[in-house]
């Protein structure tokens, strides 16, 4: 096939809008850069389609809500007009972005239908099962599980080779074949503008050092070593700031933490910010994105901070790490506070902080209207070879 847009790719997704996180963002680019893209996703709720659209078809599976969670979760085999809607789009290729239950249901209809399924390895799915089960047993037999369903795919792409040595990790013994994240690379014209609506909005300072979070409220993202690092700082000097934007379950208890630090006068809590001019406005109004988060493997915020001249300091030796250039795009510390603490000092004392974010700019991101024909490239190479072997 010449035309690569010509493709018919359908992508699925355990978790859609309005949850809003990396493999969100990266589904939905994809969709929106291809022609003829189809996104499968657990149902949404009625009152958000009435006021969101969507400029790809949206095929929507029957689902049940997660208890305590504000996630939903597909019961594709119950829903008989899924399987209906997704012949009607003529697939060439399936890519499945999480192993979950609507993962496993595109694996079964691949081989029903014989299309070839490839899938994409997103996030660290043990520390996840670990963190919400506290058992190790059980995050080792659910973690087995998932290696399974990528072990059934015809394809198997990570983020980073970081992300790939990770899966390895978990006993993934197949090839893997590196595809890195997209990202929104426009710099603004108004960027000015929207640095001053930001900084009045949420009453960000500057005149102090500004370090911003940017993800989902949760523990196991590092948000203790934020905040017991910028205790730290604070007990230092009064030139300090932390911006931490998203929303999650820990959402409140990381609140109720920063305050008893005594750090509320010090700190701001956005909340989720669905706005992306307001977030690029609050990007805007930092100096660092910190970002000592374990758990991703290959996090967008870490480009969209760059394309901004925003660097990162990172966890060292972290599968975010994995796309900084140590002390030229950006910077790396131990995964403690005052080892991190250090770090911060040192950067805001020796490093021309503003030089190492234009390095990051050049050096970092990848644009979304590169990548996806990278995408589309392999999906062809992958219908090659299952047309050649099956």
């Amino acid at each position: 096939m010449n035309d690569l847009q010509a493709l018919r790719p359908v992508e699925f997704i355990d978790n859609y809008f309005p949850v809003i996180d990396g493999v969100t963002e990266t589904v939905h680019e994809y969709a929106r850069h291809m022609e003829n893209a189809t996104v499968v996703c657990p149902a949404m709720e009625s009152h958000y389609l009435e006021k969101h659209t969507f400029p790809y078809p949206l095929l929507t599976s029957m689902t049940f809500r997660v208890p305590f969670s504000r996630y939903a979760s597909a019961v594709p085999k119950m829903d008989r007009e899924l399987e209906a809607g997704i012949a009607k789009a003529n697939p060439d290729i399936f890519h499945i972005h999480s192993p979950s239950l609507l993962g496993k249901y595109a694996v079964s209809l691949g081989k029903k239908m014989k299309i070839p399924v490839v899938a994409t390895f997103h996030s660290k799915y043990y520390d996840a099962i670990l963190e919400f089960t506290k058992s190790r047993a059980i995050a080792k037999m659910v973690t087995n599980q998932i290696v399974k369903v990528f072990e059934s795919c015809d394809e198997v792409w990570a983020c980073s080779e970081e992300t790939g040595e990770t899966l390895r990790s978990y006993g993934y013994s197949k090839p893997y074949h590196v595809m890195p994240n997209g990202t929104d690379v426009s710099v603004p014209e108004n960027a000015q503008e929207l640095k001053e609506k930001a900084a009045s909005l949420f009453q960000l300072p500057q005149d102090k050092h500004v370090l911003l979070f940017v993800g989902q409220q949760i523990w196991y993202k590092n948000q203790r070593l934020i905040l017991d690092t910028f205790r730290l700082l604070c007990d230092q000097s009064n030139d300090w700031f932390l911006v931490m934007v998203g929303t999650g379950k820990d959402e409140q208890d990381i609140e109720r933490y920063a305050t008893s630090l005594n750090l509320t006068d010090h700190i701001r809590f956005t909340g989720q910010v669905k706005d992306r001019d307001l977030l690029r406005g609050i990007y805007l109004n930092a100096d660092l994105l910190f970002f000592p988060s374990v758990f991703d493997n290959a996090p967008l915020v870490l480009r969209e901070a760059a394309v901004l001249a925003i660097p990162t300091l990172a966890t060292e030796g972290s599968n975010a790490a994995g796309a900084i250039r140590k002390n030229f795009s950006g910077f790396t510390a131990a995964a403690d506070p005052q080892a991190m603490h250090d770090e911060l000092v040192r950067i805001f004392t020796e490093e021309d902080v503003k030089k190492i974010g234009q390095n990051a700019r050049e050096t970092i991101p990848l644009s979304w209207e590169k990548l996806i024909p990278m995408v589309l490239d392999r999906y062809q190479t992958v219908i090659d070879r299952y047309e050649r072997t099956r």
